[in-house]
């Protein structure tokens, strides 16, 4: 309990937690200290997303403060849900996109330079895609309208993904068993 004096007797200070919504108010009026708050509530849960999202653990950290940083950034766009991790993980996934896209262009250009194709057309987006679909909603438990939210899609493309990618997890180890 934290008291504030006064010239009658000790008042007891709100020891409530802001809420999200109000945290990204503030935030989007600059005051960093509702940055602070955020990054206490909510970086382990976002650490944890993104280390599984990816397998480069030296990028997780970046990639932590890099939603944080974007999320400053945008908070004046806030929708006002009452709890932010969804459109936090969801900021993750646009900077895991761009990060895949830019590592893409970069191997291209390489292919080019070197004269060998080390890039065709790989099937891998649209796997991480359903990889990263499966993760907010299995692991994160992230609701099928808010992943949607997050990813910037329609809510039957998050239904396709997951049914796919249940799909092909369920061929997987029927094929496991039967060996």
């Amino acid at each position: 309990m934290i008291l504030r004096a006064t010239k009658q007797k000790p008042v007891e200070r709100d020891a409530v937690e802001a809420t999200d919504p109000v945290l990204m108010q503030r935030l989007a009026r600059g005051d960093l200290g509702a940055l602070g708050e955020l990054y206490d509530r909510y970086h382990a849960p976002l650490r944890r997303f993104i280390a599984r999202a990816t397998r480069d653990a030296e990028d997780v950290d970046d990639l932590v403060h890099g939603t944080f940083l974007a999320a400053a950034k945008s908070a004046e766009r806030y929708d006002g849900r009452a709890v932010s991790r969804p459109w936090l993980i969801g900021i993750a996934v646009q900077l895991l996109r761009r990060r895949r896209q830019t590592l893409g262009r970069f191997l291209a250009v390489l292919s080019t330079l070197r004269g060998t194709a080390l890039l065709s057309r790989d099937p891998r987006p649209a796997l991480q895609a359903k990889r990263l679909t499966v993760l907010m909603a299995e692991v994160e438990g992230l609701s099928c309208a808010e992943i949607a939210t997050a990813l910037g899609v329609p809510i039957g493309t998050v239904w396709t993904r997951l049914h796919a990618a249940r799909r092909e997890l369920r061929q997987i180890l029927d094929g496991e068993g039967a060996t």
